[in-house]
């Protein structure tokens, strides 16, 4: 039970006499009732509230600095302001508090439920929310820098514009809650839940994000400097404007994504889920493509000069007027994709799959084209100048018009190729020489089948002539003759 005179100083207009003429003295208020009481302004620091009820109370401005609230009740308290350095609120009821612009430094509210709660402006740095729960709290404002919300229940809250710097927030589901202008940087949020989340204008810079999961949220102008969002999910995303600078997106997953006037600038996207995206608003620089997936992205007039593309899957990519000198794309797929006009000089397509790829019109002078496949390719007017095209496949593929002066072409494959007006190196004199060879057996195949149609045509003239001829001489073979035909 409280100490009788300790509560009626408390309620009283001495209670600051009292504690300054007391200050060795701690405040026995344990199970204290002090429903609805007005308290605001009170010194309660280092106070034993084991147990009381606070249901209520007006505690605005007060001070509960270290104070012992084991047991407390108070759900409806009004905390406005008030200094709560170090209170332990560890699986307290502090549902519907008004905690406005308190101090709650290195606070813990283990196990507590804050749903409904006003938080907006606290200081909440290195507070402990470890399996909170936090359904409908406004955060708004709040300083939560270093504070961990493991295991915490977050429903319909609002962090806009909090700073949640170096939080942990590790495997915590924040689905569909406003971070709007909200600071998570260098956060520790692998696994951490935000699909449909309200995310504009969020900072990440340093975060780890590794296997977050962004869908569908709104992520226009959010920043990820530096931050790890390897192996998350941002499938339909609107990361309109938003800026991956130096950030480690690996085998990410961007499909549907929205990426209009993104800055995408250093960013690792080996291995990502890139089909269907449309690169021609982000601003693209030093981006890393290896093994993506890319079918059917569009990439028409992009600088991708020096980009690394190894592996990359390109099926059905709409890469017309692209820059691409200098590039890699050994062992890329480029299937079906469409290159008319690009520019590949000294590129290198080592392995390179372009079964029936458009590559009109292309630069690959000096390429290295070696053991790539270009069969059925579009090839047509296309400079391969010095280009490196050993044991390359060309099998079937238009080369008509194309230039290959100086290319290396030792034991590639033209079979079956068009090559009319085709530039081909001296050394492929072979080549030269097989294209002739070739022209004057179809010409001679050509008389030779003509001359048996003509002579066969001769014999049946002759062969008919003849018939009638000896029908006339014989009475007998002219009688069955009139015969047939009247019967005809």
């Amino acid at each position: 039970m409280a100490n009788a005179e300790h509560v009626r100083f408390l309620l009283s207009p001495d209670w600051s006499q009292w504690r300054a003429s007391n200050p060795r003295i701690l405040p026995d208020l344990v199970e204290a009732d002090l429903r609805g009481k007005d308290l605001h302004g009170v010194d309660l620091s280092h106070a034993v509230l084991v147990r009381a009820d606070l249901q209520g109370a007006n505690l605005s401005g007060a001070s509960l600095a270290h104070a012992q609230v084991d047991g407390v009740l108070l759900s409806g308290a009004v905390l406005d302001g008030a200094d709560c350095t170090g209170v332990h609120f560890d699986l307290l009821d502090v549902r519907s508090c008004s905690l406005k612009h308190a101090l709650l430094e290195a606070a813990t509210f283990r196990g507590a439920d804050f749903t409904g709660s006003d938080l907006e402006g606290a200081n909440l740095a290195q507070v402990s929310f470890d399996g909170a729960i936090l359904e409908r709290v406004n955060f708004t404002d709040a300083d939560m820098t270093n504070c961990s919300l493991r295991g915490a229940r977050v429903e319909k809250a609002s962090f806009v514009r909090a700073s949640l710097v170096g939080a942990v927030l590790e495997g915590v589901v924040l689905e569909g809650n406003d971070l709007s202008g909200a600071n998570l940087e260098k956060v520790q949020g692998m696994r951490l839940q935000l699909p449909d989340a309200t995310l504009v204008g969020t900072r990440f810079r340093g975060a780890n994000l590794r296997e977050a999961n962004f869908l569908r949220a709104n992520l226009k102008g959010a920043d990820f400097e530096g931050a790890d969002i390897s192996h998350s999910t941002l499938r339909q995303a609107n990361m309109e404007g938003a800026r991956f600078f130096n950030c480690d997106a690996q085998a990410a997953d961007f499909r549907d994504a929205n990426l209009l006037n993104a800055d995408l600038n250093g960013i690792q996207l080996a291995g990502s889920q890139l089909q269907g995206i449309d690169f021609r608003s982000p601003k693209l620089g030093r981006v890393s493509l290896v093994r993506a997936n890319l079918t059917g992205a569009t990439f028409v007039g992009c600088n991708l000069r020096t980009f690394r593309l190894e592996q990359a899957r390109l099926e059905g990519a709409d890469m017309r007027d692209v820059d691409l000198e200098a590039a890699n794309l050994d062992g890329a797929i480029l299937t079906g994709a469409n290159l008319r006009g690009s520019r590949l000089r000294q590129a290198s397509l080592v392995g390179t799959v372009g079964v029936d790829a458009d590559l009109s019109g292309c630069d690959l002078i000096l390429a290295d084209l070696r053991n790539a496949d270009f069969t059925r390719a579009d090839l047509r007017f296309t400079s391969l100048v010095g280009a490196n095209c050993g044991h390359a496949r060309f099998a079937f593929a238009d080369c008509r018009k194309a230039d290959f002066t100086k290319a290396a072409v030792g034991r590639a494959n033209f079979w079956g190729a068009m090559l009319a007006g085709t530039t081909m190196p001296i050394t492929a004199l072979h080549w030269r020489i097989g294209r002739v060879l070739t022209a004057i057996i179809t010409s001679s195949q050509r008389k030779r089948q003509e001359k048996e149609k003509r002579e066969q045509q001769r014999r049946i003239r002759e062969t008919v002539r003849l018939v009638r001829e000896i029908e006339e001489k014989d009475p007998r073979l002219r009688r069955q003759a009139q015969k047939k035909s009247g019967r005809g």
